[in-house]
């Protein structure tokens, strides 16, 4: 009940953080559009045809912006470096914790050199003739079950 608490949590974070991020994004297009309107109602046949002043205070405007993404990158590195990392961890904690024991989480590509690994050796040997064919089709985990139990 506990994970399905956290996971509920996670996603809700980052429904938070992409509502967050599309806010941002719809500002900064009415900042756009309101740029263009002023340019046009000047006279101006674009943006570039404002004054000097104007584009001191566009450039100012870009320079926030540039900020503001490179703070929203960093907030969505953080963002992934604990989805993809931290969390995991700290459920295979909370897990063992309990008593439950299986392997440790590896980021990237997990448990997969093991069964790729289980599945070569299983192959090289010849077919068994009984209805067990466990052992042959999925043996890593197979491995995993008789191991926990």
């Amino acid at each position: 009940m506990g994970i399905q608490h956290a996971r509920q949590k996670e996603s809700e974070e980052r429904n938070q953080e992409s509502q967050h991020l599309k806010q941002m994004v719809t500002q900064y297009q009415e900042q756009l559009r309101t740029l263009e309107k002023y340019a046009f109602h000047q006279g101006k046949r674009s943006i570039g045809d404002v004054s000097s002043e104007q584009a001191m205070k566009e450039k100012e405007k870009e320079k926030e912006k540039d900020s503001n993404l490179q703070c929203a990158g960093v907030y969505s590195l953080f963002q992934h470096m604990s989805l993809s990392q931290l969390r995991p961890k700290k459920l295979e904690r909370c897990i063992r914790q309990q008593g439950l024991t299986g392997n440790s989480y590896k980021l990237l590509h997990g448990d997969f050199r093991e069964m790729s690994k289980m599945t070569k050796e299983a192959n090289a040997r010849p077919v068994n003739f009984s209805n067990d064919i466990v052992q042959r089709v999925q043996p890593f985990h197979d491995h995993s079950i008789t191991k926990s139990v």
